[in-house]
């Protein structure tokens, strides 16, 4: 016995063109535009009358037996751009019993538009009262034509064709989503005791390149949620702070309910734990399985946001608005949702593709240039694997891309690099897409998409990199296997390296003089791929693609080793501009993340390399001297060499830390015979050991000796270095820097801070104000400092009257006043912030008749007695008390 479990439809040459321009004619005729149904208020006056009219109900009844999912279909609609937004129109009319009157009509008004402007103005009038009515917008179609209080002549109409439906293709009268369906076959035995099948899933989904889709001009997303009456919109974080307001202002014009969720989508937090954070939220908001979830941000929210709407109702729609290159051409309009956990990349996902994805370049206007840069490596590998014309539009394009946003920031629409970044986009999504789509469950691993996707996931945690600059290592890496290979010339494989160079993308990193990390990720990508390797390389030339099946330990460690050396000779040695995470302001997941390489169980390393024959010994074994363990040594160390040092009653001697630790509270700090904190060395070794300052800081330096101003004021290089990590540890969006000087500490946070971060800095002294103000507008990052020139008692006063909230609020203004800034500050405070507090160590250097010794002595011991905060004083430079509280 053989059932076919498909739906039977209309004959696909049916549905063409010519099919909606009749339609358009015969509806003119029936319905003229100056018909007083299309004229009638309230639109619920005429819509039964209107739904009546032959041309209509013929029409509607036809498409909706349409196989509008099928190929022939869609071949004849491939045209123009016109064209594919009726094939669009015919997907969504599919489902005319299904579809909210609002929307329903608002599609057939585009429909009538494009054969017959003038009539389709009339139509789009009428179309307009019925989505803004309350009650007929969202109401469905088959409730004013099939339902039991309809018209009889409406049941009459629409009522055999819906039993036929029933009978015939329920997607088309009762679908849990309009955007998908499926079909299968059953062969069972005689007794049914042994049963074969096959199921199959179909997908529709529309991807545009737009431009300023949050003008209320722009009616793209008002035609998917104004029928809805509402959005529940997915946001990153960051998004938000930048285009919050835009969206607000977008919806609200439309009166359209906005519902907006917030998350922080830095790469350490496309986690499982963020999806169930998004799960739980959407349940919140009673979700409906057929009501599109709005995604907006870049890759990672892509991913998660995608990931979590396919959890939900195991299938719930989204539109995916793209903000970054990656979410516009890649993880965007990429069925690959998915998140990390365990150490490992993308290790839980599903395929889910979005109903529409939106990608408009004006969000990369906000965009970090290494951001740009990161996100350029997703196009080159289309370029290098699909498409020889996106390839040569790169080079043409070159690091003017970085420079002009992709053709949005400083230069014209139309401008030839306007034109020529619009293009490439397009070419790469394109490319994607075509790529992407038919193997949209990863049914077979020759995917051109993932060039430089097989080793780099082994190391892009591991190095704290951005996903471009780890993807195009993998890339130059791969390209050297293919010349070796002799699948590209060595003249291709250098245009490859120059194209990555030339935006500033990484060729190289110093992980990989380790060779584990690309074993260990082949070996698990090996697994991932049905036990084949299939690293897609170019093969026969530029926009061609072969797969590489077969590379053993062996060969791997001699041709990195090969590769390095020639990646060397390129620019920067290689390396690529702002590769890591932390260089654009973004948490590094080499700190906050566990690498996969202890994720997994003891042993599995061993297992990797035992497959190439190249077993890896015990590290407990291997590092010792004469099989000595490193903890020996280290321990024989400690007692030979660092007793002796550490004997007596030394700061360094826990028994003194603990016994001193609850002293009571004294008059006079104790006595220093010292005028500095360290011995002679001490300093100039920590500053060789530091990170060295940009030229920004250096220019302060200059002005600051220039105005004559006392230089030692400044918080200098390694107290500098300091404040900024600590801001990017902190991920701080907001500082308060209290006593500016000529700005060293409040630039030295303003690096430390994303691009849409703040550092409001005050200063009264208006010698020194002048030339932090010159410093702020000359450096980089000068545009994120807010410089305030008051008396600062009554501005943090004020601060605490108006309800202002900082993440960092560091004290260095005048020391007789620190307890009221403090006492301010805890007020200023984020629940999670931190107050700094400079000099705090300079009650014991500071002349014994120096009133400001005697302030800062009994601000510490203030601090230390305070119930409210937990604090720690580190002896950085001349001491920084850190509080927060508890």
């Amino acid at each position: 016995m053989h059932i076919t479990l498909e739906a039977t439809a209309q004959r696909n040459s049916l549905f063409s063109i010519e099919f909606f321009r009749n339609f358009t004619s015969d509806l003119k005729k029936a319905l003229p535009g100056s018909s007083s149904l299309l004229k009638s208020t309230p639109p619920s006056h005429a819509l039964v009358d209107i739904f009546g009219i032959e041309p209509l109900h013929k029409f509607l009844v036809a498409i909706s037996r349409a196989d509008a999912f099928n190929g022939e279909v869609a071949a004849g609609f491939a045209q123009t751009k016109d064209d594919l937004s009726l094939l669009r129109s015919l997907k969504l009319l599919k489902y005319c019993y299904n579809l909210p009157c609002g929307q329903l009509f608002n599609v057939l008004s585009s429909v009538i538009s494009k054969f017959d402007a003038e009539y389709g103005a009339s139509f789009a009038a009428f179309a307009g009262k019925v989505l803004d009515d309350e009650t007929l917008g969202p109401l469905f179609m088959k409730h004013v034509t099939i339902a039991k209080d309809s018209s009889p002549a409406l049941k009459e109409i629409y009522g055999a064709n819906a039993d036929y439906l029933l009978d015939n293709d329920p997607h088309a009268l009762y679908p849990t989503s309009i955007y998908r369906q499926c079909k299968g076959h059953v062969t069972s035995s005689d007794d049914s005791r042994v049963i074969e099948s096959v199921m199959g899933t179909t997908i529709t989904t529309t991807i545009e390149i737009v431009r300023d889709v949050l003008s209320p001009s722009n009616t793209q997303l008002r035609d998917v949620y104004k029928p809805l009456k509402r959005c529940v919109a997915v946001v990153d974080e960051r998004l938000d702070r930048l285009y919050g307001s835009a969206m607000d202002e977008y919806f609200a014009a439309h009166e359209i309910s906005f519902e907006k969720l917030v998350y922080r989508c830095m790469e350490v937090d496309k986690d499982i734990s963020t999806v169930e954070k998004i799960l739980v939220d959407l349940k919140g908001k009673r979700v409906s399985r057929n009501e599109p979830v709005l995604v907006v941000g870049g890759g990672v929210m892509a991913d998660i946001g995608g990931f979590a709407c396919a959890l939900y109702h195991r299938n719930t729609p989204y539109v995916m608005l793209c903000t970054s290159i990656v979410s516009g051409i890649d993880a965007g309009p990429s069925p690959r949702t998915c998140c990390d956990g365990l150490g490992y990349k993308n290790v839980f996902g599903a395929y889910h593709p979005p109903i529409l994805t939106l990608t408009d370049r004006q969000f990369f206007k906000t965009l970090e240039p290494g951001w740009i840069r990161h996100g350029i490596a997703e196009i080159i590998k289309m370029a290098v694997t699909k498409d020889a014309t996106l390839f040569t539009a790169l080079e043409t394009a070159g690091n003017r891309l970085v420079e002009t946003k992709f053709g949005v920031d400083q230069c014209g629409r139309g401008s030839d690099i306007d034109v020529l970044s619009e293009s490439i986009i397009a070419k790469a999504m394109d490319g994607y897409v075509r790529s992407e789509y038919g193997n949209l469950w990863e049914t077979h691993q020759c995917r051109p998409h993932a060039y430089g996707h097989t080793w780099s996931p082994g190391f892009e945690l591991q190095a704290g990199l951005l996903h471009g600059h780890a993807v195009s290592i993998g890339m130059g890496y791969g390209a050297y296997l293919s010349f070796l290979e002799g699948w590209i010339t060595e003249s291709e494989f250098h245009r490859i390296l120059k194209v990555m160079s030339a935006v500033g993308l990484s060729l190289r990193h110093d992980i990989l003089e380790n060779p584990d990390s690309l074993w260990s990720s082949q070996v698990k990508m090996t697994e991932k791929r049905g036990g084949n390797l299939c690293a897609p390389i170019p093969r026969g030339a530029i926009g061609k693609c072969g797969y590489l099946n077969t590379l053993t330990r062996e060969r791997m460690e001699s041709t990195l080793i090969e590769y390095q050396i020639i990646a060397k000779k390129y620019p920067r040695e290689g390396f690529g501009i702002e590769p890591h995470c932390r260089d654009v302001g973004l948490e590094d997941p080499s700190t906050v993340k566990q690498h996969a390489a202890h994720a997994v169980p003891k042993g599995s390393l061993e297992t990797d390399a035992a497959t190439s024959g190249n077993p890896v010994a015990d590290p407990s074994d291997s590092n010792g001297e004469k099989g000595r363990s490193n903890i020996e040594e280290y321990n024989q160390w400690i007692s030979e060499k660092q007793v002796s040092r550490n004997e007596g009653e030394t700061s360094s001697s826990l028994n003194s830390v603990l016994s001193t630790a609850t002293e009571s509270d004294t008059l006079q700090p104790p006595a220093f015979e010292h005028s500095t904190l360290f011995f002679p060395g001490a300093e100039e070794y920590a500053n060789a050991m530091t990170s060295r300052p940009t030229a920004d800081f250096v220019n302060i330096a200059d002005e600051t000796k220039a105005a004559k101003l006392f230089a030692p004021c400044m918080v200098g290089p390694i107290e500098g270095q300091f404040l900024k990590m600590i801001a990017q540890i902190k991920n701080a969006k907001r500082i308060l820097d209290i006593g500016t000087f000529t700005g060293y500490s409040a630039l030295a946070f303003a690096d430390g801070i994303s691009s849409i971060g703040e550092v409001v800095t005050i200063e009264a002294d208006n010698s020194a104000a002048v030339v932090a103000r010159k410093c702020f507008k000359s450096a980089q990052n000068g545009y994120k400092v807010k410089l305030l020139e008051t008396d600062a008692r009554k501005a943090v006063t004020d601060m605490v009257r108006t309800g202002e909230q900082f993440d960092i609020i560091f004290l260095d203004a005048d020391k007789t006043n620190y307890k009221h800034y403090y006492e301010a500050a805890l007020n200023l405070l984020d629940e999670d912030g931190l107050i700094m507090a400079d000099n705090a160590l300079c009650s014991l250097v500071y002349e014994e008749n120096d009133p400001v010794r005697q302030s800062l002595h009994e601000f510490a011991q203030f601090v230390r007695n305070d119930k409210r905060v937990e604090q720690v004083m580190l002896t950085v430079r001349e001491g920084v008390l850190l509080v927060r509280k508890v």
